[in-house]
């Protein structure tokens, strides 16, 4: 009976064992399959936003205009000066004249709290109405599509277009 109990308590302890040696195994290559998952998810949607970023009004919007007479209605500069982001806008003022947009004016500001999490980046910027010449501050988002490409909009009013911008430097 004796020998009986201790290779019941043998088999008992060889399962037990068994058991635990495949556990591990799996949770070990669980952490190594959502580790390098995670890895790769982290390098496809990181991008460098600084630099100079450019953007025109969009196709629909300049009827009839080749892309070379489609002057730049939107820049962004943008710094990265140990991990905080800086930056400046430039709004040009565009008019049709004679079937072709031509520049007529510009405005720079300043980004106000830029903010980046490798795909969207968000920052306000102040401007004055043109009715009442009070200043409001204008939330914006670029999100960035490639390392060269983006796209700009004014969240603030859905009519606005949404301008397609190239990292230019």
């Amino acid at each position: 009976m004796r020998h009986s109990r201790n290779k019941v308590r043998a088999n008992g302890t060889a399962h037990l064992v068994w058991t635990i040696a495949l556990v591990v195994t799996f949770v070990s290559q669980i952490s190594l399959i959502c580790h390098a998952s995670f890895a790769r998810q982290d390098t496809k949607v990181r991008h460098d936003v600084t630099g100079r970023w450019q953007g025109k009004f969009p196709r629909e919007q300049v009827n009839g205009v080749s892309d070379a007479d489609n002057p730049v209605a939107v820049e962004l500069a943008i710094k990265d000066e140990g991990g905080k982001l800086s930056g400046t806008a430039v709004f040009y003022m565009i008019r049709n004249e004679n079937d072709t947009p031509q520049v007529i004016g510009k405005t720079e500001v300043a980004l106000i709290v830029p903010q980046f999490d490798g795909i969207l980046l968000k920052f306000s910027v102040k401007a004055k109405e043109q009715e009442s010449g009070k200043e409001e501050n204008i939330e914006m988002q670029m999100r960035v599509t490639s390392a060269t490409e983006a796209e700009l909009a004014n969240m603030n009013d859905s009519s606005s277009p949404i301008f397609k911008m190239k990292k230019v430097q």
